[in-house]
């Protein structure tokens, strides 16, 4: 809350009791939305059903007031299975989640949404290292410049067996 104070002099006026006005102003607190994701567990070429976890926590003063949206962006090598979340409405086929984030819905400040959790296969020829991207948007923030969470995942690389056979003489 603050107060706006405004005064008024001069032109030879006698009464100056009444030359103050005062505007008290409620200033609504923000949500600030943050993503973490992580994984856990040894990930290897031909895997399947390995999984992220994302988590949006709302790190402002003030609770969410719009819709949140969190997409996630696979590199190369993973495929996802499935994505999803409790209360969140989740579509796999652009890796998007979608939840009202206001009213019954809203975020309080210091509080953070259920886990989305999203299940990868593994190629057969995944590189050893990719980054896995997600961001949060929405829920009526104005501080977008922490709304993206990288999580760099080792992939163990698989054998690559070869044989070879000969023969001597006739």
């Amino acid at each position: 809350s603050v107060t706006n104070v405004a005064t008024v002099s001069g032109g030879g006026e006698t009464n100056t009791s009444n030359d103050q006005a005062n505007d008290a102003t409620t200033i609504v607190q923000a949500a600030d939305l943050t993503i973490t994701k992580t994984h856990s567990g040894t990930w290897k070429q031909g895997d399947t059903g390995k999984t992220y976890t994302l988590t949006v926590t709302n790190s402002g003063s003030g609770p969410t007031d719009a819709t949140v949206t969190v997409v996630d962006t696979l590199p190369s090598g993973l495929t996802a299975t499935a994505i999803s979340g409790t209360g969140w409405s989740c579509t796999l086929a652009t890796l998007t989640c979608t939840r009202a984030g206001s009213g019954a819905d809203a975020l309080a400040a210091s509080a953070s949404f259920p886990v989305i959790t999203v299940t990868v296969t593994i190629a057969n020829d995944a590189a050893a290292s990719v980054t896995n991207v997600a961001t949060v948007s929405g829920g009526g923030e104005t501080n977008t410049s922490n709304d993206q969470a990288n999580d760099a995942t080792t992939i163990v690389q698989a054998a690559d067996l070869t044989i070879t056979k000969t023969h001597s003489g006739t």
